[in-house]
This record gives C-alpha cells, structure tokens and sequence, in this order.
C-alpha cells in the first residue's frame, strides 16, 4: 500500500521518484480534511479478536444450548472448557481427562480451535482488500456543531446547513473459523442427550449481544474407550465452522476509525421563467415536468412569471414536491344532466395551497361528446360544496344539450 509522503504535496511541480515509492501507483495526496482530532469525542474503536469468536461459541453453549445428562437421577449441567495446551496434551495422550486430583472428568464438553482461513466466497469479490475508500461509515445523530439555538439570537437571513458528525470503519476481515468440539460422557445414552439439544442450532448465530456468528454443524463422529482398568468413556467430536468477522483497533499504524464531518455547500434554485399563470391553465410547462425529479429529491426549483415582472430576479413560486403532485395530477369527472343548458358534477376541486383556495374555473377544460368547449361558453365558479353546478350559454355554444350528450370535466379535482 503506497504511503502518504507529507514533503510531496503539490504533484504538479513536484513529481516522486519511482524508487522513492513501494509500488509505480501515484502516492495518496494527504488530504486535511480527513484528519480530525479524536480527543474531544467519547466514541470507542471497534474491535473483534479471535478471543472474541472464542469467547462467543462458549457463551452460547453455556448459557443458551445448556447441554445436560441424566445421572442418576438428576439433570446434570455439562460444564464447558476451552482446550489450553496442557489439557489438549493429555487428551491427545489419554484420550480423556483428569482432575488435580486424578479424578476423571466426564461429562464434559471441551472446545478446540483448528484453522483460520479467509472465507473463500468473498476472495474474488476483494472484500478484504484495504484499499481507499472501502469503508462503512455512520452518522452521529448528535453533532456539537448544530447545538440549539435560543429564540433571543437574531436568526441569519440564509439558513446555514447542518454539519453531519461521520465515523468511517474500516471494512472487517471475513474469515472462517473452524473448531473441534469433544464430547465425554459415561453411557452412550448420555451422549445422545447432548448431540440431540445441540444438533437444532446448526446454521444459528452463536453469540450474545452484537458479538454472534453463524455456526455450522458438520459430521458427527463418535468413540467408544474402554481400557482395561479405567472407567468406559463414550465421546463425540462435533466440527463447527464459524463465519467470524476480524478487526483491530489499527491497520497500518493507523487508527480504524477515522472521525469526520460532512462538506457543507452552497447549492442554487433551478429557476423557470414562463410567460403564463401556471394557475389559470392545466397545462404545466415542459421544463418544469423535466424538472420533477430534482424537485422530488428536494432541490429548490422557483417558476417566474414573467408577464407578470417576476423574472430575472429569482422571485416567484417555490415548487414542491406537493405543489407538483398538485399541478400535474388531473382526474376527469362526468357530468350528470339537468336541463338543455345545465349540468352537475359530483366532486370538489382541489384546494391550491399557493393561492388559499380552490382550484379555479381556469383550472379545468370542459368537453363535451369529445370537443373542447371555451370557457366564456359557460359559467362555473368553483367551491367546497360536493356537487359542482355549470351553467353553457346555449348562444355561444350553438346548440342545447341532451340527455345523452357526454360531458366530461378535466382538471385539479380533490381525490
């Protein structure tokens, strides 16, 4: 990995020697911003170890599968041990275990651990490759940066962006772990017990807390020792591999976690001049439609009426993703007969919260057997009762309506 050379900073007029590096790569140009003091702030490095692993598959047995044998009558808890060097040495020589005093201990359960190996399912994806920028990062949802502020202090006329606290972690190490689980008991019945009450956690997460890893169960073997002048013993071994996750609290003489804060920027309104209320017609202009994805991901988008003296300056109408939703969702309605020139429509235009009001008249386009009908051909004001009534001039419009005439009405009604 090429390492940061502080004296070499500006690569334009200073360019590194090639055997002044650890590979041909460019070096990493030493970025500041990166490097934010951690003395101020009560976060811990993560850490996983083997011991971790270790301690997690032993927990679990104890306190979660909690193997027991009958003897004599009683439930007796098998106790759990890890196997050190002095005891895996007599049991390679004897075959089982004793005591301080000599006295042969079974039942028992001891653990061994066997190899350690990168888990071949991820090597060609590089996962545990340590290159820039392969990390996880958080967020803090607490930043001393963005503290309250009391009503008494004037608020600033352009509203600054909160600062987001960042912890970056490095990705961990997915390796598998295989371990040796022996088994000793008195009677093969006994042995049964304890293979039946932990056979069901194949494929669970052995741990407690945040510190689990998938464990399998693999072949079960079992053996029988009956030496002439000692107890018999019954033992299993019970191979598990366990998907475990590796991280130390620093890689490369550095600390896995990096503290940092998120870039504050000024960002422009998109700002759409057109020549028309946007109000008084249910058309919506092209660039606005063009604009409706930067408006649902919460940019700032403003149309300017420029009939109207607003463009040029930035002033007009902020379009939300409500007031978008609003402009370009249009429900037609039919209309009910009443008389050769009246009509009814069941339905309540939507409420403009630009304006205060319901939609109005403009608002809507009115046809009739499938023609477009102009609007000084009829007389409608629209308001918050269920039932809209609407009048036609039958001298505009040439003609009185009939009882299978279809009307219908398009524009900003109320879901």
């Amino acid at each position: 990995m090429p390492r940061y050379r502080r004296q070499n900073i500006d690569r334009t007029t200073n360019k590194p020697e090639l055997n002044k590096t650890v590979s041909p790569r460019p070096d990493l140009i030493l970025n500041r911003a990166d490097q934010v003091r951690r003395d101020d702030d009560v976060v811990r490095t993560p850490r996983r170890t083997v011991y971790d692993i270790d301690y997690a598959i032993k927990w679990f047995i104890e306190n979660e599968i909690q193997p027991q044998v009958e003897h004599n009558g009683e439930l007796v808890k098998v106790p759990v041990i890890f196997a050190n060097g002095e005891k895996w040495d007599n049991v390679r020589r004897l075959g089982y275990l004793r005591d301080e005093k000599g006295m042969l201990q079974s039942p028992i359960i001891v653990l061994k651990r066997n190899t350690l190996q990168e888990r071949d399912t991820l090597k060609k994806l590089d996962v545990n490759n340590p290159i820039p920028g392969n990390q996880i990062v958080y967020k803090q949802k607490y930043n001393k940066r963005n503290r309250y502020i009391d009503d008494l202090v004037p608020i600033p006329k352009n509203e600054s962006i909160a600062s987001k606290e960042l912890y970056a972690v490095n990705i961990p190490e997915y390796v598998d772990v295989d371990y040796d689980m022996l088994v000793w008991t008195d009677f093969t019945t006994q042995i049964n017990e304890v293979i039946e009450q932990i056979m069901p956690y194949g494929t669970f997460a052995w741990g407690n807390e945040f510190n689990k890893y998938r464990t399998f169960i693999r072949n079960i073997s079992f053996e029988t020792v009956n030496t002439a002048g000692d107890d018999r013993l019954v033992r299993a071994t019970i191979p598990l591999t366990v998907n475990g996750t590796l991280l130390s609290e620093q890689e490369f003489r550095m600390s896995t976690v990096q503290k940092r804060y998120s870039i504050k920027k000024i960002q422009w309104a998109l700002v759409i001049d057109v020549t028309t209320d946007i109000f008084s017609t249910t058309k919506v202009p092209q660039k606005l439609i063009d604009a409706k994805q930067r408006i649902i991901s919460g940019n700032k988008v403003i149309v300017s009426n420029q009939s109207s003296g607003g463009g040029g300056g930035g002033g007009g109408t902020e379009i939300t993703p409500a007031l978008m939703n609003y402009l370009t969702q249009l429900i037609e309605k039919e209309g009910i007969f009443v008389s050769g020139n009246t009509i009814n429509v069941n339905g309540v235009p939507n409420y403009n919260t630009v304006i205060g009001g319901r939609a109005t008249a403009n608002e809507f386009d009115v046809y009739i057997n499938g023609q477009y009908i102009d609007k000084n051909a009829y007389n409608w004001s629209p308001s918050n009762l269920s039932t809209q009534t609407i009048t036609f001039d039958s001298t505009v419009l040439g003609y009185e309506l009939e009882a299978d005439d279809v009307v219908i009405v398009n524009g900003r009604w109320s879901e």
